[in-house]
């Protein structure tokens, strides 16, 4: 009798535990764009030969090989890190974590080097298993960085005239340098975009390319130059790190101490011309399969219906919209500049913690938050979406989880 009533309670706590465990699943689900579609990057191959030991790519090959032969960059991982954040920016996109991707493959032991090469029936069962709307794969055909330089010098010597009242003639000799160099920086994917069927829906090839070039004239200790950002003026050695104006990084000692796909690498024209053409796989994304809307790229012409849309948004509660597995500091929120966001304002990360039930029903109402971690605004990409680093956190931040704004007496309020 004994046993049988702790077996009998043992079956009650363990329905009501998978309850809970399923309801609280549910409730995590954050709320979203209503045209919102589930995007999966697959794979990206690497055919661009860019396999410099030194990380760059800007040494000769078969100099990185001698000196050492440990790749630096992999293309292939980054690419697919850097198109997931850019589908994340536009809110309407919603990509696919890498560890679903991953449990997906080993649940249909699907290697990494098979994505590629998957047939209509698998690419359906992989869309399903990780209920994606689309499918992406890409090709890296082209990833260069080239230099040209040109430069030309000479003397000018100039006797000065005898002043009237004196033998005395003055003559000065100086050294005029006319110096320039421009950088071409290439990125070229081939694109295959499928269907939850597994059905190709498109293929297409994107290209983008940036230059950075300086024009200097040098006479004795004056100097002038000119870059696609402006002229600077001024006395003395002419460098590279003076100047008002922001260049990209190209220089291969100090890309081969930046990691792929960090913010760093943003800052270089590779990381420049590497976001250029993710966009233009996610304008074509949206051409090719739609929905139809503006990306954050493109201007926006304000209507009363754009307005009101806004409002709506800025009525919702602020949620973490997107973790980035590589670079765990990069957290997307769904809050910009239309909720009045300020770079370096400070929320509260909360979790739901315990349910909390009807006493007569058992049904779960709510849940306790549980404050989990203190994040700051580093930078606010559009109306709608923002990048937050974590200043302090007791446990890890998922999607979904909600932000109070934080107070210097450490309440909480709703934004």
């Amino acid at each position: 009798m004994v046993r049988g009533i702790i077996r009998l309670f043992i079956l009650v706590f363990s329905i009501s535990f998978l309850y809970g465990n399923i309801t609280v699943c549910y409730s995590n689900t954050e709320e979203q764009h209503p045209s919102a579609k589930r995007v999966g990057v697959l794979y990206f191959e690497d055919n661009s030969r860019f396999d410099s030991s030194t990380g760059c790519g800007c040494v000769p090959n078969f100099i990185g090989r001698i000196f050492s032969t440990k790749k630096m960059w992999d293309l292939e991982v980054g690419f697919q890190t850097m198109l997931n954040r850019k589908l994340a920016e536009t809110v309407v996109y919603v990509p696919v974590s890498q560890d679903e991707l991953l449990d997906a493959m080993a649940e249909l032991t699907i290697p990494r080097h098979r994505l590629k090469k998957l047939n209509q029936e698998q690419r359906s069962a992989l869309a399903k298993h990780l209920n994606a709307d689309i499918l992406v794969l890409g090709e890296i055909e082209k990833f260069s960085l080239s230099r040209m330089k040109a430069n030309a010098s000479r003397s000018l010597r100039e006797s000065g005239r005898e002043a009237p009242s004196t033998s005395i003639t003055a003559s000065y000799m100086t050294g005029v340098g006319v110096m320039g160099y421009r950088h071409r920086a290439l990125v070229k994917l081939n694109m295959e975009i499928y269907d939850d069927s597994g059905n190709e829906i498109a293929t297409f090839p994107v290209t983008s390319t940036r230059y950075h070039s300086l024009a200097g004239t040098q006479v004795s200790g004056f100097q002038a130059s000119v870059t696609e950002t402006g002229s600077e003026m001024r006395f003395g050695q002419m460098s590279e790190k003076h100047g008002k104006n922001t260049r990209p990084i190209v220089k291969p000692t100090q890309l081969n101490k930046i990691k792929f796909a960090s913010p760093e690498y943003d800052t270089t024209l590779f990381g420049m011309v590497t976001n250029d053409v993710l966009i233009k796989v996610v304008k074509g994304l949206r051409d090719s399969y739609g929905p139809n809307f503006i990306t954050p790229w493109e201007v926006e012409v304000t209507t009363e219906e754009n307005e009101k849309e806004v409002k709506q948004v800025s009525d919702k509660p602020i949620k973490i919209t997107y973790v980035d597995s590589e670079n765990p500091d990069l957290i997307y929120i769904n809050a910009g500049s239309a909720r009045g966001l300020a770079i370096n304002q400070k929320f509260a990360v909360f979790t739901d913690g315990k349910p909390i039930r009807d006493i007569d029903t058992g049904d779960i109402l709510d849940y306790i938050p549980v404050k989990i971690a203190i994040v700051s605004v580093i930078e606010i990409r559009n109306d709608r979406l923002s990048i937050v680093k974590v200043l302090e956190k007791s446990r890890d931040i998922k999607r979904g989880d909600f932000l109070k704004v934080f107070t210097t007496d450490g309440v909480e309020k709703e934004e």
